[in-house]
């Protein structure tokens, strides 16, 4: 059976709590962590969205990345980075991450390979929220400027694109006051819904192909936004510790009596941070007085109060139950043992090779394997399967040989019409292959552990 959990965390309480909403009980934590708002982001496993395997938060007073796992309530893994992150998003499908500062600029690395992709100016100042959208084409931000600015990854990850020129694809300039937070909808990059969120009392819905189609005005200053899985009905947030409730088509929640609307009221202080159980028949707010409470939608009535954090909640979520977690308790073994995503340490510096370069030398797309000793005995062990994960391979390895092959015959031509050509119709394809290469790289790594694992299970039997 499903279990949805929640986990939050506090910018004073050095503690991150994972619970199951619907009974309010703990269920696991993690320690020494302090993060800001929007800075905590979930890290599924290659190719399964819904299954979370890390938890990545930054920290309000050093310019670190703190990575847990489900193995251990210590911290699993430290990332440092070249400067201290406000807001921190990973992307959909797990393979990118990005982070935003108080100068207005975003950082974005390649989660699999440490690699500095882009530094670039996006905003004037801090910048708030970070968001990719449903099908990770591009990347959007909010900030203190009041600006909304969505970026396009593939420009992002386009080497041949200097720093001071990257431009937005898109911007929303709508707001006048602080952006608080952003919601990106369920489709593709053309259709989806995009609802933000400021300090100015307004709540925009937009969509990429119209500046805005409609806006909402809630009773006080607005500072978190949610969405339902229909995209047609939102829950924003006012300045005055109350979630209201809004119907983007149909019924109009306004002509209630009263005429209070879909109104939730139990919060002493400012509320930071709300989101919806799967199925949108549950509603979590959690607020600065260090409090999150569980709201039925439909009856409006406050179900469960959490209250195991000491200062103000600053992050919340709902995820998938991981089966790390129902093993608690129980005896570790290679059999048993759950992998962990792999994430290498961040690179501070951006390489600045160029883009002929990077394809000659590759220096950076190489599947890192460590054997045991006895090669020998591996070797017999996975006989073919090897072989079956070098032809999963192999499509990728001739593709990026044939595009090497074709720009050393470039570089032997006098024609420089015909290299700049060659040169953009391979950057375009080797981009495609690319991103084909990290999924099917995922898959291997994954393979190649389990494999690696029972050999050792076996052996040590004998």
């Amino acid at each position: 059976m499903l279990t949805e959990l929640a986990i939050s965390c506090s910018s004073t309480d050095s503690t991150i709590k994972v619970w199951d909403f619907r009974t309010s009980t703990l269920v696991y934590s993690f320690r020494q962590n302090v993060s800001p708002k929007n800075s905590m982001a979930l890290l599924p496993f290659p190719g399964q969205s819904d299954r979370i395997g890390l938890v990545l938060a930054a920290q309000t007073d050093k310019p670190l990345i703190h990575a847990y796992s489900w193995q251990k309530e210590q911290i699993y893994q430290k990332l440092v980075c070249p400067d201290k992150l406000v807001s921190l998003v990973i992307s959909n499908k797990g393979s990118y991450c990005a982070g935003g500062t108080e100068k207005g600029k975003i950082y974005v690395w390649e989660l699999s390979t440490g690699k500095l992709c882009k530094v670039f100016d996006a905003h004037y100042r801090k910048v708030n929220i970070l968001k990719f959208t449903f099908d990770d084409v591009a990347l959007i931000s909010g900030s203190d400027d009041a600006v909304v600015n969505v970026w396009l990854l593939c420009s992002i990850l386009d080497e041949s694109t200097e720093e001071s020129l990257i431009s937005s694809y898109y911007s929303w300039s709508s707001h006048s006051l602080p952006i608080t937070d952003i919601v990106c909808g369920i489709g593709n990059f053309h259709t989806s819904r995009v609802l933000t969120s400021s300090l100015d009392n307004t709540c925009k819905v937009n969509l990429f192909r119209e500046r805005e189609i409609s806006g909402y005005q809630p009773n006080n200053p607005n500072s978190a936004i949610s969405t339902r899985t229909n995209n047609r009905e939102v829950e924003s947030v006012d300045g005055g510790g109350a979630v209201e409730g809004v119907a983007l088509e149909g019924h109009n929640y306004n002509n209630t009596k009263g005429g209070l609307g879909l109104v939730f009221r139990g919060h002493s202080a400012g509320i930071t941070a709300i989101t919806l159980s799967y199925d949108s028949t549950i509603l979590l707010s959690a607020s600065e007085d260090g409090t999150v409470l569980i709201w039925d939608i439909a009856s409006r009535q406050m179900l469960k109060t959490f209250t195991y954090h000491k200062g103000p909640v600053t992050n919340l979520s709902v995820f998938l139950k991981p089966p790390e977690l129902s093993t608690i308790g129980s005896s570790v073994t290679a059999s048993n043992k759950i992998p962990i995503p792999h994430i290498s340490p961040f690179k501070k510096v951006q390489q600045q090779s160029s883009f002929p370069d990077r394809l000659l030398e590759n220096s950076d797309d190489v599947v890192t394997v460590l054997l045991n000793s006895s090669n020998e005995n591996i070797d017999s062990f996975i006989g073919s399967d090897i072989n079956s994960q070098a032809s999963i391979l192999s499509t990728e390895y001739h593709d990026i040989e044939n595009a090497k092959l074709s720009l050393k015959d470039l570089q032997s031509r006098d024609t420089a019409v015909t290299l700049n050509s060659r040169i953009s119709e391979l950057q375009f394809e080797l981009l495609r292959i690319h991103e084909h290469y990290q999924r099917v790289k995922g898959l291997h790594d994954e393979m190649y552990q389990g494999l690696v694992e029972e050999f050792m299970r076996q052996r040590k039997r004998q």
